[in-house]
């Protein structure tokens, strides 16, 4: 749930998810390039890391990058990468919510 807080809030970057990605890839970036992982492997190897990430230090190291990065790091996004959310309405809610169900 923390992950997809911090997401949310666009802190520093609407696209801080990839530098979260990038972060989580440079941190284990030795057991992938040491075995080699082709994409399926790297898929799955990343999928089991699910709830085993050291969190605090990833978002460290994705808010360094994007620090380091700066204007020239967004500049760099390709035009038409979605951000963490829509940016569009952000009053709106993403989806329609039932209060009855609550």
């Amino acid at each position: 749930m923390r992950l997809w807080e911090v997401l949310w809030t666009h802190y520093l970057s609407e696209h801080l998810h990839l530098y979260v990605c990038v972060a989580i890839l440079k941190r284990y970036r030795k057991k992938i390039m040491g075995e080699h992982m082709d994409f399926d492997t790297l898929l799955k190897f990343i999928n089991e890391l699910s709830g085993h990430i050291d969190l605090d230090a990833i978002l460290r190291d994705a808010e360094a990058l994007c620090i380091c990065a700066g204007e020239n790091g967004a500049a760099h996004i390709p035009p038409g990468t979605p951000p963490s959310l829509p940016t569009e309405n952000e009053n709106a809610l993403l989806y329609a919510q039932d209060d009855e169900v609550l």
